[in-house]
């Protein structure tokens, strides 16, 4: 019993280390504390009464971004891939300004927020974007130190598809 008890308690360490390293897989996570802006749900739930004029940039798979819903119309730009071999999407920092200005208001979602949280702090470093914001938690919600933390866009109850 004290075997299986063991086993059971590394398979869940393993777990947690792989969906805190980006639900993704990579490990290039930093503490992005005070380096990203994050907007919260009430202020999205008043940018969508108001009509005011911003786009979502949803950085999931395609796969996530099909089977698991998304915010009215999000557009995809994957970030990164999770699989056996993954990585960053090399061409997103060449995809996202080809379809988004530099100065246009972004709200980047992604399941958890941490590849949202990366991406919006590459699109400020390489790309000069200025006005881009990571609803904390993601689509479906975390609490972990170094990315903006919250229960998640479902939670908030904000628009999905």
């Amino acid at each position: 019993m004290k075997h299986v008890l063991r086993l059971l308690v590394l398979v869940v360490i393993a777990c947690a280390q792989t969906a805190c390293s980006g639900h993704d897989g990579h490990d290039q996570h930093g503490d992005y504390t005070g380096k990203v802006q994050a907007v919260d749900a009430p202020t999205v739930a008043d940018w969508y009464a108001e009509g005011r004029d911003f786009r979502i940039l949803d950085v999931r798979t395609q796969q996530e971004f099909e089977e698991d819903g998304r915010a009215p119309q999000a557009e995809l730009v994957t970030w990164s891939y999770r699989s056996r071999k993954a990585g960053v999407n090399e061409a997103f920092i060449e995809t996202v300004p080809e379809r988004f200005g530099t100065d246009e208001t972004i709200v980047i979602l992604c399941s958890l927020g941490m590849r949202a949280t990366e991406a919006a702090y590459a699109l400020q470093q390489q790309a000069g974007f200025t006005k881009v914001y990571v609803f904390p938690g993601g689509y479906e919600g975390h609490h972990m130190a170094g990315f903006p933390a919250g229960d998640g866009w479902r939670a908030a109850g904000l628009p999905m598809e």
